[in-house]
């Protein structure tokens, strides 16, 4: 029996109906399996779809207490709702099996997996794999935490699978199969979620259960666990890393110049990281070289991460509102810096209860003033003395433009969260370009 048909035999459970949960609705459905649906909000995102498409449904919105968690055999949950839970944790108690999406895409899936996870750049480094296989001519599909829900992924005919997964999707997921796996760093985030970082350390770890070929990043050891497949990533003496020729500097892998680095479109030390990353993992396809020529200088980037808006008199805008946590905004600035105190930054937001004063070096070392706004931008306000504690994003932009001068780059890098003041990073984004454009 399938593990499908062994699902049709007991009572399933999605708890959360935002982009995961809708997607997993709609797979059960598919395969005649008809779920409870239970979810905190009075009426979440896909509240209408539900109404709609699956009338036979049973749904509870509101408190989880009415959701009878515990009268379950499978939960498949949303991975924004943690584990410990006090109701998921009673259903746990009582026997039911708690997996997320990935988990169950992880027991149908037979196709080649690339999975990667980290605290910063994932995004990137998925988006520009995916770039490399169709370059390549391979039939690629690239989902989890971006693009498509893993789910839909099963029902299509592909050659390999690029998954960008968080922590969070990790912490249910036991099965997953890689070909290649990688952790591309490990900085403080999500405290709010964790009760201490070596736990955010090991969800993270969490990817490496099952696969073939372990990638890791040679300087951060927090990315390594021994296995019998590991190849190392670094800007100097890994496996694959940058070497300087006479001709330039090269993509280098076990010590051979294998593809300039002026091939690459995108800018920044940890760009070229990103590009290593991928040369990694896909080392297990056996991809022609021009392939990855052909998509490193085609992809230009993802917006919100380290994205150029516009050059005012003279002054770079650099859009990062990606960087939501202390370890992206060190890299955006050791990446856009060129001379010293060149970089007025804008900083602040919902600090998750991260540790923020690592961040206080690197402002004093690369930025000429900053601008702190946001639920946790006194955080920052002593990190520099050039420092303007303001109210709003307008008045940070406005402030920086003021003070900028010709050869400056002022620099969205928030190094937090956007909820205080944002449904998400993609609208504080989005507001930055806009009072930019208005400039």
């Amino acid at each position: 029996m399938s593990y499908l048909d062994s699902l049709k035999q007991k009572t399933v459970t999605v708890l959360g109906l935002g982009i995961s949960g809708l997607g997993t609705v709609r797979f059960l459905l598919q395969h005649d399996i008809v779920p409870k649906v239970v979810d905190t909000r009075a009426v979440p995102p896909g509240a209408d779809w539900l109404a709609h498409n699956a009338p036979d449904c049973e749904a509870v919105f509101g408190p989880l207490a009415e959701g009878a968690l515990v009268d379950t055999d499978v939960i498949i949950i949303s991975p924004g709702i943690p584990l410990y839970d006090r109701y998921v944790a009673e259903a746990i108690a009582h026997g039911a099996e708690v997996i997320g999406d990935v988990e169950l895409f992880a027991r149908l899936n037979s196709t080649p997996v690339v999975a990667v996870t980290g605290s910063n750049g994932k995004s990137t480094v998925v988006s520009l794999a995916h770039a490399v296989c169709q370059s390549a001519g391979l039939k690629v599909g690239l989902g989890g935490n971006i693009g498509t829900s893993v789910l839909e992924l099963l029902e299509r005919d592909l050659d390999v699978i690029i998954l960008e997964l968080s922590s969070f999707q990790l912490e249910t997921t036991d099965s997953l199969k890689c070909t290649s796996a990688m952790i591309l760093n490990i900085t403080e985030d999500h405290m709010d979620r964790y009760p201490d970082f070596d736990a955010y350390c090991a969800a993270k770890k969490r990817i490496y259960q099952q696969t073939e070929c372990l990638v890791y990043n040679l300087e951060d050891e927090k990315t390594f666990l021994p296995h019998t497949h590991a190849v190392s990533v670094g800007l100097g003496n890994a496996d694959y890393c940058l070497t300087d020729t006479p001709k330039g500097s090269f993509f280098s892998v076990y010590g051979q110049p294998t593809l300039a680095v002026e091939h690459l479109a995108l800018s920044g030390k940890h760009n070229q990281f990103n590009a290593l990353a991928v040369m990694a993992l896909l080392s297990p396809f056996k991809i022609n070289l021009q392939a990855f020529k052909d998509a490193f200088s085609s992809f230009t980037g993802l917006s919100h991460r380290c994205q150029l808006v516009a050059e005012v008199t003279g002054v770079k805008y650099f859009n990062d509102s990606k960087a939501t946590n202390v370890g992206a905004t060190v890299s955006a600035l050791e990446s856009l810096y060129t001379d010293a105190n060149k970089i007025i930054l804008i900083v602040g937001g919902d600090a998750k209860g991260a540790d923020v004063s690592p961040l206080g070096l690197p402002i004093q070392k690369y930025c000429r003033a900053i601008y702190c706004f946001g639920k946790d931008g006194a955080l920052f306000s002593s990190m520099h003395t050039h420092s303007h504690l303001v109210t709003s994003l307008h008045e940070a932009v406005i402030g920086a433009s003021q003070l900028a001068q010709a050869g400056d780059i002022v620099l969205l890098a928030p190094a937090c969260a956007s909820i205080d003041m944002y449904p998400n990073y993609m609208a504080r984004g989005d507001e930055f370009c806009k009072l930019v454009e208005e400039l």
